[in-house]
């Protein structure tokens, strides 16, 4: 199977550093830092991934001052002053044992921020907003730009002091350079803004600084966007050319190469690609790119297949692959390739509520389908039990697939019963919505790795408290899911009105149908499309402030796109609150109510706990748990995670 991957699996030279493969996890926030340091929770992630074979690791990136960091503020990592060094210190002595090389990003995010706490504003180029803060920065003067310079050049110095092997600048994602190199953002009038010379003086001089500072023998790289993917800013023939003058201004080692700008959310969209973008998105920029260079060129770009990682590389499209989500999903990536074990590889699908829709709401990097991930200091490696139990789960969902799996691997002897003649619960039957079919992939992956483990898996099985109990299993397992409930409004048990989940297990509809999201995630704007595709007029109305407030972003936005491409009338604001004959009354902000004609009304909420098994079982069985939206309805993340807990516990 190696032979398969040999180009993935060969060492490459990046200026002094030998890296051992490919594979690279790219800088990407985690929300681990403790004051702007290097936690013990971070190095425990990063050495998951470093015992899992990965080549090459780039820390998140890192503010080189006192300035506020990323657009929400949050646990990022600072490179300000000498505390940073026994962090660094600490953290590559354990890489190095593990044989990764690691780098650091460098960064400054100039007004892709929010003000700080005591109301200071983002200084940047020009006083243009964010925006996703809309705060005005202060343009920033001569004497606190070289400031600047100087903070890379002293911040570099000491991430080699703290024995790192190289150091990363960012170019990228709409930070200060990016925000000087863009017209968009730069209207200037000095030596930094107006001609394209002056506009990349910034960059320049943060190059020649930190190369000076560093000397030649150390590795130094850029990560750049080599199109700014929005009307108006540079294109990737500019960012060629860039590219070439940056090499030569720093002497670098590599260029990372993405695409894109954080002030644009059609650009957002694509260079934090999810479910319903193209795999390899970024692919046809890393390529031009390294068309124009003469050192080693990193891709990036919802890259997740191995073999696609193999067919990047065969192609000379670029030299080493960002894998990240798919380490944040499998850290053991590499090391199952080597070890002929592909078909164990947990799968990433950019589901994104893991890693972005945590971090976007304020929380710190996580994973849907792998609840280790960020967990490693704490959840050991799946050690087998001196005394093995029975358990028996009831549900075939990903909560009860995902805890058969653990108990099974655990040493456990697991029955698994599903009432269904198929697994996969909920996210089965999401999986028939557009853009949602990769959802599959979880569920057989969680079916396959299950039925290895040794669970007994008996579908079209339902089992009764009777049942249960008459079977007498040391553990009982409750992962029933929820239940389907109307929505407390007049005329809700009319026979036009049905739930998403009839809907997508076949149920007939008209041509009008108006969709009641009480739900305010994904599911609204899924349904909405899935009637819309098929030719159904369609009205999605809900109660927040825009359709889908509470998906995650990147998600959102080009979903949100097709509803309005398929003509789907979206109602925010407003609540359903009647149906009657042939229409739904709608309730505006200010009462105004609304007649729309409809044959039918499609409800989606999230349903309530399907208890009943648990209730008939509670005080009767030694061991009994409940997991998953059985317990409340929730999360796809807190299932998966619930599943893998309770399993370590018995």
């Amino acid at each position: 199977m190696t032979s398969a991957f040999k180009h993935l699996l060969s060492p490459i030279r990046i200026g002094n550093n030998l890296v051992r493969n490919r594979s690279m996890s790219t800088a990407h926030g985690t929300g681990y830092a403790v004051d702007g340091k290097i936690s013990d929770q971070l190095i425990e992630y990063h050495m998951a991934r470093a015992r899992g074979g990965i080549g090459l690791i780039v820390l998140e990136a890192t503010g080189v001052n006192a300035a506020p960091i990323g657009a929400k503020g949050g646990s990022y990592l600072r490179n300000s002053d000498d505390s940073v060094l026994p962090g660094y210190r600490k953290l590559s002595k354990a890489l190095h044992e593990e044989g990764v090389v690691v780098y650091t990003m460098l960064s400054h995010s100039g007004r892709n921020t929010t003000m700080g706490i005591n109301g200071t504003p983002p200084r940047a180029p020009s006083p243009i907003p964010f925006d996703r803060a809309r705060d005005i920065p202060r343009p920033l003067e001569i004497e606190e730009i070289k400031g600047i310079v100087k903070a890379f050049a002293d911040a570099a110095c000491r991430a080699r002091e703290g024995g790192l092997d190289g150091v990363e600048l960012s170019y990228t994602h709409g930070n200060l350079v990016q925000q000087f190199l863009s017209p968009l953002t730069n209207i200037r009038e000095d030596e930094y803004g107006g001609s394209e010379e002056n506009r990349l003086r910034l960059a320049r001089e943060i190059l020649e600084a930190v190369r000076t500072a560093l000397g030649d023998d150390y590795t130094l790289g850029i990560r750049f966007s080599a199109d700014e993917l929005v009307p108006g800013g540079y294109t990737i023939d500019d960012g060629e050319r860039y590219a070439r003058m940056m090499v030569e201004w720093g002497k670098l080692d590599y260029v990372s190469v993405s695409a894109g700008t954080n002030g644009s959310m059609w650009s957002r969209s694509i260079h934090y690609p999810s479910i319903s973008m193209p795999e390899k998105v970024l692919i046809p920029y890393s390529k031009r790119v390294k068309q124009a260079v003469d050192v080693p060129v990193f891709c990036i770009g919802k890259i997740t297949d191995p073999a696609e990682a193999e067919g990047i590389l065969a192609q000379g499209e670029a030299d080493i692959v960002g894998m990240t989500r798919a380490h944040i999903a499998e850290p053991a990536i590499i090391r199952k390739l080597m070890d002929d074990r592909i078909e164990d590889i947990r799968p990433c699908i950019h589901w994104n509520e893991g890693c972005f829709a945590r971090k976007q709401r304020g929380g710190d990097l996580g994973c849907v389908f792998n609840p280790r991930t960020g967990r490693e200091a704490d959840w050991d490696p799946i050690v087998p039990v001196e005394d093995y139990k029975t358990v028996m789960i009831i549900g075939g969902g990903p909560a009860g697939l995902e805890a058969g799996r653990v108990a099974a691997k655990r040493g456990h002897d697991v029955v698994l019963h599903e009432k269904l003649d198929v697994l996969g619960g909920q996210v089965r039957q999401l999986a028939l919505t557009p853009h949602r079919r990769d959802y599959r992939i979880l569920t057989d992956w969680l079916e396959r790795q299950a039925r290895k483990a040794g669970v007994l898996i008996r579908t079209g099985s339902e089992m009764t408290a009777e049942k249960v109990l008459e079977a007498a299993p040391d553990v009982v397992i409750i992962a029933t899911g929820a239940k389907d409930t109307l929505p407390r409004i007049k005329g809700a048990d009319r026979p036009g009105v049905i739930t998403a989940r009839q809907l997508l297990d076949g149920a007939n509809v008209g041509k009008r149908v108006v969709v009641g999201d009480w739900d305010g995630r994904n599911m609204g704007m899924s349904i909405a499309e899935h009637l819309a595709v098929r030719g159904h007029e369609v009205e999605i109305v809900s109660t927040t402030m825009y359709i889908g407030e509470d998906a995650e972003l990147m998600t959102w936005h080009p979903a949100y796109e097709r509803l309005q491409n398929l003509g789907v009338k979206l109602t925010a604001l407003a609540e359903l609150v009647e149906v009657r004959d042939g229409a739904a009354v709608v309730r505006a902000l200010n009462g105004a109510l609304t007649e729309v004609a409809c044959d039918n009304v499609v409800t989606c909420t999230r349903g309530s706990a399907a208890e009943d098994l648990y209730l008939g079982l509670k005080g009767k069985v030694p061991h009994l748990y409940t997991i998953g939206d059985a317990f409340t309805p929730r999360q796809l993340e807190q299932a998966v995670y619930e599943g893998a807990k309770v399993a370590r516990q018995i």
